[in-house]
């Protein structure tokens, strides 16, 4: 009989990110069919968007507890000294794309679950575009909001030894500073985007890390991710002539709030006072990501499964946030058997015990709620 580490390998060898000529649809295949095969569970294919799917399977009964983990990866690097899709095991590690993020732990889920006798309530999803932009994600909480109510909800996407009790949230906005052209020779007379953006996105980040923390999660992060600017030539062209006051600035800011306070309309709202106080106009303003933070009480945790790890938030973004939103705020956690270190770096590995560690919790946690 297949076991968890077999399973992994299997999952490894099969491509799953997402860019020109591939995605997650053989994968999920291979998940539905494995599911079909070796569980009673009903199984089915949740359509998302240009072919790719979700799988879900459930035992029939009113779900309690939900165990969710995603099938894709991040694209492969230059940069690996084994093929990422040929798994290898050294030093009882096994490496390949994917082993630590998270197709181990999510081969230790569909295990536990296939070895799971007369569960009631149990309800696995196996989903996709976790790396890129949530459609997966979406498109379940988008369907199954009304249907189902689980207690408690486990996303496999967490680190080895510790169980993950909330992560901060993620706003990404994109947008442009106008100001003033003039002559270099006189700033007096004109607006400089560029440096006076910069002044707006300094003090933005101050009241961020100050106004919105939290005890659990930490401070709000603010990360300029990209900074363009110079005179408006127009046809989204700057010139780049060192007499001339750069009057328009692009900027692209990742937010990762860590208080539910913080969304992008206040976000916003932050940025135009600071613009104007700058002599700036707020331009172009685009939201692609504006998602909370989660934060479960390791109290209520311990109240349902009990389980001798110790408690840690996640610093990044984990999409178990938008089931916590969704389903009214459930005791949500996340376990896994990853290594934080490797994840979506080359020669990416899972430690073999850490596999067989996992299955076993996962078993336990099965049985108890």
């Amino acid at each position: 009989m297949t076991n968890t580490l077999d399973l992994t390998k299997q999952l490894v060898s099969i491509p799953s990110w997402v860019g020109a000529g591939c995605d997650e649809r053989a994968v999920g295949e291979f998940v539905y069919s494995w599911l079909k095969a070796n569980t009673r569970f009903r199984v089915i294919k949740q359509p998302v968007k240009d072919g790719r799917f979700n799988v879900i399977a459930t035992d029939g009964s009113p779900t309690r507890l939900l165990l969710a983990g995603h099938m894709d990866t991040v694209e492969p690097r230059a940069d690996w000294t084994t093929d990422p899709f040929t798994p290898t095991i050294k030093n009882d590690r096994l490496y390949g794309l994917g082993a630590t993020d998270m197709k181990g732990s999510l081969s230790a889920m569909l295990m536990a679950a296939s070895q799971a006798k007369n569960t009631q309530g149990l309800m696995i999803l196996c989903y996709i575009d976790e790396e890129y932009d949530f459609a997966g994600m979406r498109a379940f909480v988008a369907e199954y909001q009304t249907k189902i109510r689980p207690e408690v909800v486990v996303s496999l996407d967490g680190y080895s030894g510790v169980i993950g009790t909330g992560c901060r949230g993620l706003i990404e906005v994109s947008f442009r500073l106008r100001g003033k052209s003039g002559h270099a020779g006189r700033p007096e007379m004109g607006v400089n985007a560029i440096t006076n953006g910069m002044s707006c996105i300094s003090k933005l980040k101050r009241q961020l890390a100050t106004k919105y923390a939290d005890p659990n999660l930490g401070i709000t992060t603010l990360n300029l991710a990209y900074c363009q600017g110079g005179l408006d030539l127009g046809n989204a062209t700057f010139g780049r002539q060192g007499n001339n006051i750069a009057n328009l600035a692009e900027f692209v800011l990742d937010i990762r709030p860590a208080s539910s306070l913080l969304n992008a309309a206040k976000l916003r709202s932050l940025l135009a006072q600071y613009a104007k106080s700058a002599k700036l106009s707020l331009e172009n303003w685009a939201v692609r990501h504006d998602l909370g933070s989660w934060s479960t009480p390791s109290s209520a945790i311990q109240s349902k499964i009990n389980l001798p790890l110790p408690f840690e938030p996640f610093s990044g973004y984990v999409d178990t946030q938008m089931i916590w939103t969704a389903f009214a705020r459930p005791v949500c956690l996340a376990l896994g058997a990853s290594t934080r270190a490797v994840a979506h770096a080359a020669n990416e590995y899972v430690e073999i015990a850490d596999l067989e560690q996992l299955e076993t919790t996962i078993t336990t946690l099965i049985r108890r709620v």
